[in-house]
Order: C-alpha cells, then structure tokens, then sequence
C-alpha cells in the first residue's frame, strides 16, 4: 500500500511543477487557482441540486415566476432553474480554458514570483490582474446564489432569481475575462 501511495504523491507533484512552469508561482498563478476553486465549488453546488431534484425533492426544482423585472431570469424562468444553474458549469468550464491562457501567457511575457506586478510590467498589463480577480469573485456570487438555491428549494421557496443571478454573474465574468483578453492581445502586439 505505501508504494502505491507514493506513486500517486510523485504524480501530483509532478503536475504541479508543469503548473508551475507553466503558470509561475504569484500573482497570475494565485489568480488562476482562485478561479478554478470558485467554479469547483459552482460545480459542487450545481451537482447537489441536480441530484437532490433526482433523488425526489420535486420542491427544490420550484415554480417557475409568472413576472420578472429582468430580461435575464425571464429567459432563465423559462426553463426549469435547476437546469440553468447546472448549465452554468459548462460555460464555466469553458472560462477555464480562458484563464488558463490569459494566466499562461501573463506569465510568459512578465512572470510574477510575488503577489504585485512590478512598474514596468504593471504598465504593460493595465488592468489584467484586477479583471482576473473580479471574474474569480463574479463566480463566486454565482456559487452564492446557486447556494441560495440549494437552500430555498426544500423550504419551498422559488429558486428562479436565484437562477437568473446565477446568469448574470457568469455573464460578468465572461465579459470581464474578454476584457483581460483585449489587453492580453494589446500586450502581444507590442
């Protein structure tokens, strides 16, 4: 057993030196798992309303709302709210692939060892770090939200807003994140 257990070890530290390599070991590095934990945990939370739904709680799933003041969780009411919240994974999934280079190439053009990007390269990325940040928080309210979800299903509450936030605060890490690629693409040009 113990030599099984090694081989894993050696695996998973071999992985984190291509990371490494790969994504440096500061700011941007810090940036990209920040993101990846906040959509582990938008998945987490998507699968156990997915599974509570399946598994009998017919409450959670809810009404849908006959009025929505916004054009969004009307579009999200229009479907079953557990169903967009699970959606959200695969376009968050998608988003990984986004920091992923975003953070990659961050790290190629101005590694980073701590957590502030020195003048120079501060001038060249502008506001790459903070967008970063902020699509890593959008997807934390979004992970927020789907809680809230998970929460008032079973008290028999309607999940619909919740659903629609959901929506949105993918919808603004998306945005944030093409923003991050304009500057990237400013960067590469010059």
């Amino acid at each position: 057993m113990k030599r099984f257990f090694s081989g894993l070890r050696k695996k998973a530290t071999t992985a984190a030196v291509k990371d490494d390599d790969r994504f440096g070991t500061g700011l941007w590095r810090h940036n990209r798992d920040r993101f990846i934990r906040a959509v582990d945990r938008y998945y987490t939370t998507a699968v156990a309303l997915h599974e509570a739904r399946d598994s009998g709680g017919s409450a959670i799933s809810g009404a849908t709302s006959a009025g929505s003041s916004d054009g969004e969780a009307t579009a999200a009411s229009a479907k079953d709210p557990i169903d967009v919240i699970v959606g959200g994974t695969h376009r968050l999934n998608a988003l990984v692939d986004v920091v992923d280079d975003l953070t990659a190439s961050l790290h190629a053009r101005h590694p980073v060892t701590g957590q502030v990007v020195p003048g120079p390269a501060r001038q060249a990325v502008g506001d790459a770090p903070e967008l970063l940040t902020k699509a890593s928080s959008k997807v934390g309210e979004a992970v927020l939200a789907a809680s809230m979800a998970r929460s008032d299903g079973p008290s028999g509450r309607s999940i619909d807003s919740s659903a629609g936030a959901t929506v949105r605060f993918i919808t603004d890490a998306e945005e944030l994140l093409g923003r991050a690629r304009e500057i990237l693409a400013r960067v590469e040009a010059s």
